[in-house]
């Protein structure tokens, strides 16, 4: 099961910041295993198997916190932080997605992805 989770917590002014995470379940991690985080169908970060990070936009800018671990099926998860202080609304807001690329030895390759959720920088969260 893939999820996408947001926390919108900007109407702290200083201490708040946007929190969009992808979590992963039941899923054999291993080679050729990466979980992706598209903001309107554009990779803004992903994880693979190896523990590398990629998605230059988020990853290197300041003010910006991108976690993951794909270690086992329980354990899987993307995550990116921006603090309300490095907040960019026009780029900020928009749909997000979650994918996940998988090589299955009967299968091939697989890619999975949850609904689309809309990050309004005011607060409110829809689904499409």
């Amino acid at each position: 099961m893939i999820s996408l989770e947001m926390n919108n917590t900007l109407t702290d002014c200083d201490q708040g910041y946007i929190d969009v995470r992808c979590t992963v379940d039941g899923y054999r991690t291993g080679k050729d295993f990466k979980i992706s985080l598209l903001r309107s169908k554009i990779t803004v970060a992903s994880a693979l198997d190896d523990g590398v990070f990629r998605g230059a936009e988020l990853t290197n800018r300041p003010g910006v916190t991108v976690n993951s671990s794909i270690s086992n099926v329980s354990l899987s998860y993307l995550s990116i932080r921006i603090m309300s202080s490095e907040v960019k609304p026009t780029i900020d807001e928009g749909w997000y997605q979650c994918v996940v690329d998988y090589y299955d030895g009967k299968k091939g390759f697989i890619s999975e992805k949850t609904s689309l959720k809309m990050l309004n920088i005011t607060g409110n969260i829809q689904l499409k």
